[in-house]
This record gives structure tokens, sequence and C-alpha cells, in this order.
């Protein structure tokens, strides 16, 4: 199964965790291709360190949701400390944007990402990669979805790769 993976991290050397969350990820999946690295603020709380945030295009075996277990244990192996207190500075946060067998509802996963229509450090990423996707819950392509999103936050590209 293909899917859109999107790493992010606002703690540390930002560029050395994303190649290392790749390098982990290499070991559970195959990755086809990646966005460039962009760079906003926090979106939904107050930090004083932006994110670099970045797009891979991936294949994987399991079922989505026990692949997303996987990647629990990626980002906790990587630092990820969650606390359950909501938004927070995190080394490493992985999150799947997108599949391309539709969508996916179980305890541990929801996709497309219930809030990707709302974040622009998601939605250009994805759309570096996947310029066709459509959303089938919103039914919006993902320019559209770019064009509408209502983030304000301060989203550029810094590397591409």
């Amino acid at each position: 199964m293909r899917g859109i993976l999107l790493l992010g991290t606002n703690l540390g050397d930002k560029v050395h965790n994303l190649e290392l969350a790749k390098d982990a990820l290499k070991q559970i999946s195959i990755i086809h291709a990646q966005s460039g690295i962009y760079r906003s603020d926090a979106w939904g709380f107050e930090s004083k360190s932006d994110f670099f945030n970045q797009a891979l295009e991936v294949s994987f075996k399991e079922n989505p949701s026990d692949f997303m277990v996987k990647l629990l244990d990626v980002e906790k192996n990587l630092g990820r400390v969650r606390t359950g207190d909501g938004y927070a500075d995190r080394v490493m946060d992985i999150d799947m944007l997108c599949i391309e067998d539709g969508p996916v509802f179980s305890d541990v996963l929801e996709v497309p990402h219930p809030r990707l229509h709302l974040r622009l450090f998601a939605l250009l990423p994805l759309q570096n990669l996947w310029p066709d996707w459509h959303h089938p819950a919103l039914d919006k392509s993902v320019k559209e979805l770019v064009n509408e999103c209502p983030d304000s936050t301060k989203t550029e590209l810094i590397l591409y790769k």
C-alpha cells in the first residue's frame, strides 16, 4: 500500500532529525519520494522554535493501522515524549496524511488526517508529491485545499531535496 507521511520536528538539529527518521522508516517501509523541507511556525500552540516538515511517499505491507503503530514506535525511539497535554515541542512527529486506497478509521488512525485541510505545513508538502490527490471526504483536490486553507501560519520551502 502507498501513502504519504509527514515528518515534523522543532527540537535539536532539525535536518538531522528528519534524516534519522528517514533512516528508521527505511527499516519498515520503502521510501519512493520526498518533498522539500518546509519551515513553519508552531501550529496550535506557542513555541520559540519553528518546525521543519517533510512529506514522504512510502509503501508498506501492513494494514494502515498496524503500520501506524510502527510509526509511533519510530517516534518514541527518536525521542518523542507524549504527555497527553495537547500540542507541544517535539523531536519527531510522524503523521499519515493519506493513502492511495481510500479512507481508514480505527482506534489508532484516521486517514486522511482529520486536520490535513487546516494545515498549510501538511498540504504544501503533500501537493509537492501528489499534486493530483483528491480528498475523498471533502471532495476537493489538494490544490483546492491549499487555496481554501484557513491557516495563516507562515510556511515556506527552505530546502528542496
